[in-house]
């Protein structure tokens, strides 16, 4: 062995073949010396211990030690020593100590990385740390929709098998042939989908394989099963990968070539079923689509353990999905006499007489064993190991291969590190032909059964005796099948074998005809799963139970975080939703079930609906009575609602000025809240020195808020502690505002200025403040155009604060302010004195600013981390430098929050949270902001850890993006998917009953040219809004009353090649040019609508991005050409210089 040094790689000398296997002397002390400089400096870079201080006798993952920490490690200790050392070295060597002695005890026996690798060994073949599965999700047939369905339907043995759907051939063939069996595992709805939740045009749907469908709903109910948020995923590492091999609807959709549509490739390739998951997930870690047929999916399942294994992926998303649309199949396996006459797989039974086919869909979510529990995930079993090989040149191409299969074990046994006779049950692939199950068995009884105890027999089964052989889907669908199993602690029958099996005489093996408990021949429940494909690619994976160290204890009792209960689009659908689960409440199944579990898990899950609701509660009683008044519909003081799309990027903090503060805020908080009291026992020893009072006496006692230097001071040490409480709940501002005195905790929350110089700038404002004497101020409701007549009407007021367009705070002399109170008050107005000693942000206090000046000459702010919308520059947007002059100003000038709020509703910003202890701007806010969202903090008499977590829940029901509470995954009832069929062949049929055989119907308005008829539009609104959702319900397949002016077009689905017709449409109808940018990037139809309006003839304004054509436009690109008549569910075709760029 040679230490690699710098830049060197790979061994040092090439090995000739068969040296590696020739012992080698002693390791030499320099080599040894090298190799513990070479761990220390790798321990160094990731733990940031000094190099000569790395502990070797401590063990590494005390020292920061990550699982890919190890797989690098150990893949760069091969690279260095020339040796080919396992993934798994430091989870059998857990120090430094242990990796030196086992790497230079390994010298004289580890193969060089050069050459031909040699045959996996035990030693060898370890394949890193166990894969947790922390989720399933499965559409199966018998009605089974989702994981708690299927184990019911296992225990209880029930045999899906039944006829055909009548209409499921009909668009293959209209006479199927004599021979076309008529049985098999049928799902009950293949047609069905839920478009609007993915973002899915009812066109793109319609072409769109449901194999695809399927696999988006199913995988989105393995991550709620996981009750890890979708949304969580997005541009993450996670892997994934599908098995599927049934390429017939893609086969119906291309059939015609006339009447393709352009989204049918996409909707019919194989591959797609994996790029559109990652697509619509926005994952990126690898995604492949698997075909080996019928292990397919346990060939993906292995793809995903080996990308997770070497970092490749931290989570890894597996399905396999089968779909049986055509008889042709079904056709040709009865002629070669492989199917079972009554369509029933009948696994080592006696009487197996061949496959039933069927199909359906599973998923599993999966993790390295050390992230899930690093994460709190609920671990439903462990994957040990897995292997794939091939039968090779066998007794015909689609014969099984004695031999491969025995290889096959022999690999994933080994890998798996376990005893091959202590393991206690192997989930089959016994599909039930005379030939193949009594292969698999000999290579389960030469393998799996030698030197094994009769009385610990290998117990076996098959899921294809319930649902029939699932092909691509088979293997996924057993191991989830064994997943449950593990996890309920029990072994389901395996259905058909109770008249004898080709096992009897062999007792090292039994198929477990009844329910019984795992044996734990090893003392530990293990298991296996087999996939072998009609083309010769074999699947095995190890499995087995989880047995978690010591669980955290449930949540104390108290108010738990706030609970995302799904609202579907009509009332009727989330309230049955919410009503099924506080019925389920109140059965005993949820009796252990803490609140908190509760919480986490529908936190983890994403609605189904464009509306979600938070629900805070102290227990279960308190839930089961707010999910009641959700599903009632009924005001709750704990229930909030809101629009899921609301908080767009995140809220904007605005700190109120003097005024909200009140005689006990913040006491319940410092009882209830961790962060409220840690932040504020820490603000009390940064503004002591410059306010002399003690911060936590001040708001225990609530003495002295009516002596200003005393309430700012600790108004503006409570807004800190609030700020610190949303950020200990998951919530960050994207941007901030202060009002007056509130800039100041503004400008530190931004990272602008420092604690101890803030609290220097409040002390010193209030001190000059408190001997401020004379004039009044006032709040009125007045609008900006009447300003000048009030201010001539009445000289010396003037505006002190401008809180919105109808809002002001106004200021002079006591008897000036007291006249237009009430004057407004006369003319039934609001009006109200504000009880303040002297009148600020007026001419009253110039006389205090030199010395506010020379007090604060030394104050230099820095560069905010976020932006700051300053209520005292004339441009909110300006940069604020917080210096002495910038506190000037705040004193001096007037209060424009309206024109902050204004700016950053401008920029896009939708949410707004006032931090004070009493809301006093969230009016003034709405009024500036119409449609945004304006939440307060807490109220006057109600600073509870409930009533914060109120307006928490209120944040979180109009989408905000928080934390996942404490408390662990449980099993909840699911919502229910809103689906509408979509199929292919519906739309043609459409069209054709219309009398328009190459036109979809919902176009059959438009000419050849796009153009409606004149008859058509004189019927019809011609408004702009109307022909905009004209035309994009035409192009999307949405009915007419999806598309409204309000629609945002996020909603609608929208690729880039649907934009261009839509675009072109309207620009052949109103003779514009509209960029596609501009189409893709608005908010609301109506906004679109509203630029076209400008941009017509005769409008006033003419928005800069869309213009009508000029004559050197026009010239350049000469009228479009008449289209040819359209193919079905195809709008106008379009010219290639307007398909957009990915595409050409």
């Amino acid at each position: 062995m040679r230490i690699a040094g710098e830049g060197e790689g790979g061994p040092r000398h090439p090995v000739a073949p068969g040296e590696g296997a020739r012992p080698r002397g002693p390791v030499d002390p320099g080599e040894e010396r090298a190799l513990r400089r070479l761990i220390a400096e790798k321990v160094a870079a990731w733990s940031g211990i000094a190099v000569r201080d790395v502990p070797m006798d401590l063990p590494l993952a005390d020292l920061g030690m990550s699982s890919r920490d190890a797989v690098v490690l150990a893949g760069e200790l091969s690279r260095a020593t020339g040796l080919d050392l396992p993934a798994t070295l430091l989870w059998e060597a857990s120090t430094g100590d242990a990796l030196v002695a086992r790497v230079c005890g390994a010298a004289a026996d580890i193969a060089p990385v050069a050459g031909a690798a040699p045959p996996p060994t035990a030693a060898s073949s370890q394949h890193g740390e166990p894969i947790a599965v922390v989720g399933v999700g499965c559409r199966l047939p018998g009605g089974v929709h989702g994981p708690d369905e299927y184990w019911r339907s296992l225990c209880e043995g029930v045999d899906a098998i039944g006829r055909v759907p009548a209409d499921r051939w009909r668009d293959f063939t209209p006479y199927p042939p004599a021979d076309a069996l008529p049985y098999g595992g049928y799902l009950d709805d293949i047609a069905g989908f839920d478009a609007d939740f993915f973002h899915i045009t009812p066109r793109e749907a319609a072409v769109m394989d449901p194999q695809q469908r399927i696999l988006l709903e199913v995988v989105q109910e393995t991550l709620d099963h996981a009750a890890v948020p979708a949304a969580s995923l997005a541009g993450t590492s996670t892997g994934v990968f599908v098995g599927v091999s049934a390429p017939e609807y893609g086969q119906l959709t291309g059939a015609a070539p006339e009447a393709v549509d352009p989204w049918a490739p996409a909707g019919g390739a194989l591959s797609v079923a994996a790029g559109r998951l990652a697509y619509v997930l926005d994952t990126r870690g690898p995604s492949m689509a698997v075909d080996t047929a019928c292990s397919s999916s346990l060939v993906a399942v292995h793809h995903a353990c080996v990308s997770l294994r070497t970092g490749e992926s931290d989570r890894a998303i597996v399905a396999g999905v089968n779909l049986l649309l055509s008889p042709t199949v079904t056709v040709a396996f009865r002629r070669a006499g492989a199917l079972a006459p009554d369509g029933r797989c009948k696994p080592f039974s006696a009487t197996a007489d061949g496959i039933g086919r069927g199909e359906g869909c599973a998923a599993v979510l999966l993790k390295r064993l050390s992230d899930a529990e690093r994460d709190g995930d609920r671990v439903l079993a462990v994957i040990r190991a897995t292997a794939v090989n091939s039968d090779g040149r066998s007794n015909g191409l689609l014969a099984p291969n004695p031999a491969a299969q025995q290889a096959l074990l022999d690999s994933a046994y080994q890998r798996a590190g376990l005893s091959p006779a202590h393991i206690d049950h192997v989930e089959a692939h016994g599909t039930g032909t005379p030939l193949g199950d009594p292969i698999e068995a000999g290579a389960l009884g030469a393998v799996l059964g030698a030197g094994r105890d009769p009385d610990q027999p290998l117990l076996l089964g098959s899921v294809k005796g319930n649902l029939g052989h699932l092909e691509s889907a088979a293997g996924i669908a057993g191991l989830v099948k064994t997943v449950l199993a593990l996890h309920h602690d029990l072994i389901p029958p395996s259905l058909h074998c109770a008249e004898g099996s080709l096992l009897d005489g062999d007792v090292r093996l039994r198929v477990v005809t009844e329910a019984e408990p795992w044996p734990r021949y090893g003392g530990t429940a293990t298991a296996g799963v087999s996939g072998f494909g009609f083309g010769g690619t074999n699947a095995h994976a190890v499995l087995e139970e989880w047995r978690p160290g010591a669980l955290l204890p449930p949540p104390a009792g108290g108010v738990t975080d706030t609970c995302d209960v799904g609202v579907g689009q009509e009332v009727e659908a989330g309230g049955g939703f919410a009503g099924r689960l506080a019925d389920w409440l109140g059965t005993p199944a949820a009796g252990a079930t803490h609140p908190a579990d509760v919480a986490r898990t529908l936190a983890g899950r994403t609605g189904r609906g464009p509306v979600r609701a938070a629900i805070v509660a102290g227990d279960r009683a308190e839930l089961a009575d707010g999910l009641r008044a959700l599903a009632a519909g009924r005001p709750h003081a704990r229930v909030l609602t809101g629009d899921r799309d609301l908080v767009g990027r995140g809220p904007v903090w605005v700190f109120s000025g003097y005024g909200s503060q009140w005689a006990g805020m913040g006491r319940r908080l410092l009882e209830e809240e961790p962060a409220f009291a840690s932040a504020v026992e820490k603000l009390d020893a940064q503004l002591a020195p410059e306010c002399g009072f003690s911060l936590c006496d001040q708001l225990a006692s609530g003495d002295g808020l009516d002596r200003l230097e005393i309430s700012q001071p600790v108004l503006f040490g409570v807004q800190l502690a609030l700020a610190e409480l949303w950020r200990a709940h998951g919530v960050e501002p994207v941007a901030v505002i202060g009002h007056s005195l509130g800039e100041v905790a503004a400008a530190v929350c931004a990272g602008a200025l420092e604690v101890s110089d803030a609290a220097r700038v409040v002390a010193v404002r209030a001190r000059l403040l408190s001997g401020l004497r004379g004039g009044a101020m006032a709040v009125v409701d007045v609008d900006d155009g009447e300003l000048g007549a009030l201010e001539r009407d009445f000289p010396g007021v003037q505006v002190a604060v401008h809180s919105s367009p109808r809002q002001k705070v106004v200021t002079g002399e006591e008897a000036a302010v007291a006249g237009l109170v009430r004057r407004l008050e006369a003319e039934g107005r609001a009006a109200r004195a504000m009880r303040v000693a002297g009148a600020g942000h007026s001419p009253q206090v110039e006389p205090l600013l030199a010395e506010l000046a020379d007090s604060l000459a030394d104050i230099r702010g820095g560069r905010p981390r976020i932006p700051v919308y300053s209520t005292v520059l004339d441009d909110p947007r300006g940069d604020c430098v917080f210096d002495a002059a910038h506190w000037v100003a705040n004193l001096r000038r007037p209060v424009r929050l309206d024109r902050a709020v204004a700016a950053a509703a401008d920029d896009g910003h939708t949410a707004f949270v006032e931090l004070s202890p009493h809301p006093v701007l969230t009016r003034a806010i709405a009024d500036t902001a119409p449609g945004a969202l304006a939440v307060g903090t807490l109220h006057r008499g109600a600073d509870t850890s409930a009533d914060f977590l109120t307006r928490l829940g209120t944040l979180h029901a109009a989408g905000s993006r928080l934390p996942l509470p404490p408390g662990r995954v449980t099993d909840l009832p699911v919502p229910r998917w809103r689906h509408v069929r979509h199929w292919w062949t519906d739309k043609r049929a459409e069209a054709s009953a219309a009398g328009l055989p190459r036109a979809w119907s919902a176009g059959a308005r438009a000419g050849a040219d796009g153009h409606t008829s004149e008859q058509g539009r004189a019927a019809e609104d011609t408004s702009v809004s109307a022909r905009l959702c004209h035309h994009i319900a035409a192009v999307t397949g949405h009915p007419p009353t999806r598309v409204t002016s309000t629609t945002a077009f996020a909603e609608l689905g929208l690729d880039s090649l649907m934009a261009v017709r839509i675009r072109t449409a309207l620009e052949r109808e109103f003779a514009i040019e509209l960029p596609l940018r501009d189409l893709l990037g608005a908010t609301t139809v109506g906004d679109t609508a509203t630029r076209i309006q400008q941009a017509l003839p005769g409008s006033t304004t003419e928005p800069e991005a869309i213009r009508r054509p000029s004559k050197k436009s026009t010239s350049e690109n000469p009228p479009l050409p008449p289209p040819p008549p359209p193919p079905p569910l195809s709008y106008p075709h379009l010219p290639a210089h307007d398909t957009p760029d990915h595409l050409v």
